[in-house]
């Protein structure tokens, strides 16, 4: 279970723009008429590129315009040792946070038949479940639909047991400590509360709503909330990045409105008509036209001229939408990747499914679609006239740390008449359009939210999933001045936080120990902590035990021969790569990296040595001659470079 959340956790990289994505040509007629025989071509076509092909195990896709499927078609396989096709009636997928859509569905049929107030403090519906507010503000149904919260990370799970989806939310239940309404940060657990209020309001299981709400009404014979023996015997087979296959993932809780319900091609488009024709579909009516209309508007945005986020609804590929109003559900989960968009204003409905982590052909996809039947319209940001000054631009400079992904940062500068960002996908240049609101090169808005007083606070720009905060600048160390070479990496860290400034001293040199590396690497990623008592008899009572144990059943590290950990024994530079190397494979599903090195390294050790080495996840304390690093495997992690190591896991990934 524990992999499992620290994979969601950083699900959303997936949807960058990166070299590990899938990139092709885009196929573009701009005269294209949205039609079946030409769509049906188009997607074929799609899946013929060698780019593609490369890529791709199976997939499903579904295209519906006015109300009538153009397209319900499968590619590939749903399973490749059995050379089983991918069959768009009959394979089951997972939609993964598809779900999150069909979920906010359910409860606007609550809203419409007045069980339920959008505006409301949950509190109220939740007579036997208690959620920590001390922010004095309510916490509503709109809140938990549009991931504005301003929930913690919430509670840890038991490995290897089962949870009723009640017994999930209660195991689990977060504090908020941010006021509701105020940021945008992607939250599962308010999901799965929603689906919990639709229980004690409804007085029904999730899964029999469900069923009786949607399922039943619209045709979805082949939809299911449980991973019940007929969802087994159909579901597709998933793969990894390497494409080879992976076991399938039980439900946690068991029926999960986060992000666990299945599903058919075709069942997806009898959904899609019914979103696409404003609730119904035939003679059937899930939802009343102004209950599409609320879910689909743009309820939480940073500016009002950017996309932002719905009623289970968000903005995941903005630079595809041409200038269309676009509303997107995207879905993650091992093996599974999902995507839905909606063009209201064009009565249009896409939906794909993939089987692999092998790239993200969701993108391209899109984006061929669009340039093929929805190409640019050609309008161009206006950019403000005269040019803001240095002085005028210097409120917006700061570091900004992503709320969902404490590793993602924003370092912004002003200059004359731009501003100047630096994130892990490169250098950006923003010109502002209007107040708050900037573009860069490309077109692509970034905004910022103000406090009352003109105080930047938060900040939005390329990376899907929350926005991010600006962070105070931190004290300086005494012995750490601005000319260290290893000053920007520490005080950087400070300010997200993985370093607690509780001394007026860093000692740079000082060595660091096993427990407070992987203690530092945990804060970087802001996972929430285990429960379970340590494996280890030399951790129990440790200051890092809880983290220890969070490292452990994310299988980070795994001890000594003896039944050990050794948290205060000195961690070498091989086991701190090898400790990064862990934690990026298993949960941002990353292939090794090859890498040149001067001298000999374990053998356990050698692919996250030059994980980290090819990367250049290294500080200036590491020598290269002739191509050749000399990362000094055998010695001791010093204090300093511990702050690089951490610093440019993300930095250096895209």
């Amino acid at each position: 279970m524990m992999k499992k959340i620290l994979g969601l956790a950083l699900a959303t990289l997936l949807i960058l723009p990166s070299t590990a994505l899938a990139k092709a040509e885009p196929v573009q007629r701009s005269d294209a008429k949205l039609e079946q025989a030409d769509v049906k071509e188009f997607t074929n076509q799609f899946f013929k590129q060698k780019e593609i092909q490369e890529q791709l195990v199976g997939a499903a896709v579904v295209v519906v315009k006015d109300g009538k499927v153009l397209l319900n078609q499968g590619y590939g396989y749903a399973d490749v040792a059995a050379k089983k096709p991918f069959d768009a009636d009959k394979t089951v997928f997972r939609l993964a946070s598809v779900s999150k859509l069909l979920t906010s569905v359910g409860i606007m049929q609550l809203a419409e038949a007045g069980k339920v107030d959008l505006n409301k403090d949950i509190q109220g519906y939740l007579p036997h479940l208690q959620i920590p507010n001390p922010t004095g503000s309510p916490l509503t149904l709109k809140h938990l639909m549009t991931h504005t919260s301003g929930f913690d990370l919430g509670g840890s799970l038991e490995p290897g047991k089962a949870y009723s989806l009640e017994d999930f939310v209660k195991a689990t239940v977060p504090t908020v400590i941010r006021k509701p309404g105020e940021a945008y940060r992607y939250n599962n657990y308010g999901f799965s509360l929603l689906g919990y209020i639709i229980e004690q309001v409804s007085g029904s299981t999730f899964e029999e709503y469900m069923k009786k709400g949607l399922f039943e009404p619209l045709g979805m014979d082949n939809s299911n909330v449980l991973f019940n023996s007929e969802v087994k015997k159909a579901i597709a087979t998933p793969y990894d990045i390497t494409l080879k296959p992976l076991a399938q993932l039980p439900n946690i809780p068991d029926s999960g409105p986060e992000g666990h319900m299945f599903s058919t091609g075709s069942d997806m488009a009898k959904f899609l008509q019914a979103m696409v024709n404003y609730g119904q579909q035939g003679s059937k009516r899930i939802l009343t036209k102004d209950s599409v209309l609320e879910m689909e508007k743009n309820s939480v945005t940073i500016h009002p001229d950017m996309p932002g986020s719905g009623y289970g609804l968000e903005t995941i590929y903005p630079s595809s939408y041409n200038g269309y109003t676009v509303v997107e559900k995207g879905g993650d989960l091992p093996g599974f990747h999902s995507n839905l968009w909606l063009l209201p204003e064009e009565n249009t409905g896409i939906f794909i499914v993939l089987n692999s982590d092998k790239g993200n052909l969701r993108a391209p996809f899109f984006e061929q679609f669009m340039n093929r039947y929805f190409p640019d319209k050609g309008i161009s940001p206006v950019i403000k006239t005269p040019k803001p000054t240095q002085e005028q631009l210097h409120p917006f400079e700061g570091l900004y740390r992503d709320l969902s992904m404490p590793g993602w940062t924003y370092d912004i500068k002003a200059g004359e008449g731009t501003l100047l960002v630096s994130d892990p996908l490169g250098e950006h240049v923003l010109r502002q359009s209007k107040d708050l609101l900037f573009y860069d090169e490309e077109g692509l808005p970034a905004g910022f939210q103000a406090d009352k007083d003109g105080n930047m606070e938060y900040f939005s720009y390329n990376k899907a999933g929350s926005w991010s905060e600006k962070l105070p600048e931190p004290a300086k160390y005494s012995d750490v001045p601005e000319d260290h070479p290893y000053a920007k990496y520490i005080y950087e860290l400070v300010q997200l936080g993985v370093i607690q400034q509780d001394q007026d001293t860093f000692k740079p040199e000082e060595p660091m120990t096993r427990g407070k590396f992987i203690a530092r690497l945990f804060k970087f990623t802001d996972f929430p902590l285990s429960t379970r008592p340590s494996q280890f008899s030399d951790t129990k009572g440790h200051p890092y035990e809880a983290v220890i144990q969070t490292a452990v059943e994310s299988g980070v590290v795994s001890g000594f021969s003896d039944g050990s950990f050794r948290p205060d024994e000195l961690v070498t530079r091989e086991q701190a790569a090898t400790m990064i190397w862990r934690l990026v494979k298993q949960n941002l599903m990353v292939e090794p990296v090859k890498a040149e090195l001067s001298e000999d390294v374990s053998p356990w050790a050698s692919e996250g040595v030059q994980f980290v080495v090819g990367l250049h996840i290294y500080g200036p304390d590491v020598a290269v001659t002739n191509g050749t690093v000399q990362y000094r495997p055998k010695d001791i992690l010093l204090n300093q470079e511990s702050a690089v190591l951490i610093g440019l896991i993300i930095q250096n990934l895209f």
